[in-house]
Formats: C-alpha cells, structure tokens, sequence
C-alpha cells in the first residue's frame, strides 16, 4: 500500500518501505531532485540491497550529480545482481558506444531489449546504434541469432524514416550476415517503406527476404494481377484512390484489368505507385480497352502526388511524356479527368525518353525532310534552266 499511496508510508515500518522508497526515489529522479532521489535510493538499497532497482536510481542519482565514476562503480554491482535492469545496461550502453565500442554497446542493447523492454527508451538506442556503418554492422551480427525482440524491431514501422532506411540498410545486405527472415517477419517493414515511396529500399528487402514482395520490374504489377491483394506480390503494387465519387474496382475474369469511374467535377487521383528511377524524361502509357483513354493523366513527383496540368499528349495512344526529378520517394500516379462512362486500363508502362530514342524517332521524319528539300531543289534547278 505504501508503493502505491504515498502518503500511507508513515504508517509502516521502515524496513517494509522498500517500495515506497523506490517510488520516490522515481518520483525525485524525474524532477531532477538528485539529492533526494539519492537518500531515498539509500533507504531502498538499505533495506534490500539485492534489488537492482534501488542501485539503479542511486547510480542515476549518482551520474545526475556529476560523480561518474561513483555511477560506474554503483551500475557494476547493478549489473552483476541483475543483467537484465534497464538503467544500468542504458548507462553502460552510453559509455560503450561513445568510445568506441560498438559490440559491446549491441550486447547492453541486446539484455534490454531480451528484458522485453520495447519502448521509446530502446528505440532511441537503436537509432543511435544505425547512426554508423559500425553500430549497424554490430546490430546485424546480434540479429542473426534471431533474438526474440526481432519481431518488435521488424514491425516498429512509426520510426522515423531516417531510422527506417537504416533498418532497411542492414537487413538488405546480402553480406550482413542476417539469415534470411521470410515474408511474414519482413512484410510490415516492406509495407511501411513503399508506403513511405521508398521503393528502392523496400526491393533491397524483398529481393533478400521475401522475393515474392519483388516486383523486379520498373513499375510493380504492369498488368494489375496482384491488384487489391494482400499478399506479399502486392506490397510495392498499386495503391488505390477511392471517395464517394470516385470508384476504382478490378474486374473479374481471365485478364486482370481496372475499371475506374470518376463522378466529381475535378481531375481525380485515381491510382499510384512508388518508383524508384533516375532524375529524368519518361514515356507513361497505359493500354485502355474501349473509350475514355484521352481523360487519363500521368504524373511523376516526389514524396506525395500533385495534380497534373493539361496535356495535349495521351497517355492510352503515343504516351504522355512526363518529367522525374531525382529524389528516393519517387511515385508515379495516374488521374482522371471528369466525364461520363467509365474507363478500363489493361496494363501502365513506363520507359525512359532518352536522346538516342527521340534520335531514332525522329530519323524517319528527317529522312522525309531531306527527300522533300532535294526534289524541291531538283525543281528549282530545272526551272532556272530553261
């Protein structure tokens, strides 16, 4: 009772005030009371000196206070009662990893997190182990043994993005020593990545864990087969753009193939997909079966879709040339503008526009030009000469 209502403390022996005093000492810790915190840590480790909760908030008290090597000394006891208190494998952890010792400071990381600790606490120490090429690679040597807080890392899918590429880096490398996962342990953090447009992250994943998330293509599912599906084939796919006025089924039957309708009185956002291509020119078409094929928009951005101009190019014939600029959350996305009926895409491609392919377009017209110029010449001479 004491523990949890301070103000029952007065009226149990001293000797039964263990729990209280810790509380307290808690309570002190985190108002920056290091003073208090530290006698009433005292009175806690006093009464029970094998609990390592009470050495702990006296190593912290400690450390708050500027002795380090009075913390160091108070968190070595700690350690040696218990590997698995928190505070003192953080507080090693800190020092290993400032000086240096990236292997050691994986093994502090490693107790807590076997200690099931998964928290705001263990993620930040995760994100200071991936800040370097070292700290990842000890990172990648301890999950190889497949710990059991590998699951709680692999499906942390609301870090950060800089902390989720750093994921993404170290289960991606072929030579890091990871055994390979499978789908069902890598799917959440693929989804998040493509989520997040970062294809290329999400691929170096799939194509080591789960190749069945490997689109291993430019653009993922061409031909919408895995269109609306759950599975791992359809985790770097399509994403689909539905409102009240804006519908976007598959049909059914032996060809995949979408069926997109928009009622409003805008250009709608119909479907998209991360990619993850060079800074460049681009030729977007999509196979259109029946009418509608010149309502289709195409557009090229970074991290979130825009509305496209008009264009004069259509998408269901010659192909819309759009631009890309250079960035890792590449995402393509296709619009509709408004009208009646509806409109059926077979399949979206997506090539390059290079120099030396408007080059070759264009050999056939300059040919004609040339052959039309040397007859007209041909003419004006016989004209002079007469």
């Amino acid at each position: 009772m004491s523990e949890t209502r301070q103000s029952f403390a007065r009226f149990v022996p001293d000797t039964l005030q263990v729990g209280a005093a810790k509380r307290l000492a808690a309570a002190q810790l985190s108002e920056g009371n290091a003073g208090a915190a530290e006698r009433s840590a005292r009175l806690a480790v006093k009464h029970d000196p094998l609990d390592p909760y009470g050495l702990s908030f006296l190593g912290v008290a400690a450390t708050l206070q500027g002795e380090g090597p009075r913390a160091d000394a108070i968190f070595s006891v700690t350690e040696r009662i218990s590997r698995r208190e928190p505070m003192s494998q953080i507080h090693f952890f800190e020092r290993e990893l400032a000086g240096g010792d990236y292997a050691g400071a994986a093994a502090r990381l490693d107790a807590v997190l076997r200690s099931g600790k998964d928290n705001a606490v263990t993620q930040a120490m995760l994100s200071l182990l991936e800040r370097s090429a070292e700290g990842r690679s000890a990172l990648a040597r301890r999950l190889s043994d497949s710990p059991r807080w590998a699951d709680a890392y692999l499906r942390r899918t609301g870090a950060p993005t800089p902390d989720l590429r750093a994921r993404a880096q170290i289960l991606g490398r072929a030579d890091g020593g990871i055994a390979v996962l499978g789908c069902d342990a890598t799917l959440p953090m693929i989804g998040e990545l493509a989520r997040r447009n970062l294809r290329a992250d999400a691929e170096a994943i799939a194509a080591r864990h789960c190749p069945e998330a490997d689109p291993r293509g430019v653009l993922a599912d061409a031909e919408f087969e895995n269109f609306g599906s759950e599975g791992p084939s359809a985790a770097i796919g399509w994403r689909r753009y539905r409102t009240g006025d804006l519908r976007v089924t598959r049909l059914s039957g032996d060809e995949a193939r979408i069926e997109i309708e928009n009622r409003s009185s805008v250009t709608r956002l119909v479907i998209a997909q991360p990619l993850a291509i060079d800074g460049g020119s681009y030729l977007v078409k999509a196979k259109v079966d029946g009418p509608g094929g010149q309502r289709l928009l195409a557009k090229i951005d970074c991290t979130t879709p825009s509305r496209p101009r008009a264009s004069r190019q259509r998408v269901d014939r010659a192909g819309q040339r759009v631009i890309a600029s250079a960035c890792d959350d590449t995402i393509l996305s296709l619009w509709l503008r408004p009208g009646n009926g509806r409109v059926v895409i077979d399949r979206v491609e997506i090539e390059p526009v290079t120099p030396e392919a408007i080059t070759v377009k264009l050999l056939p017209l300059l040919g004609d030009l040339f052959r039309a110029e040397w007859a007209g010449r041909q003419r004006l001479r016989g004209l002079r000469h007469r």
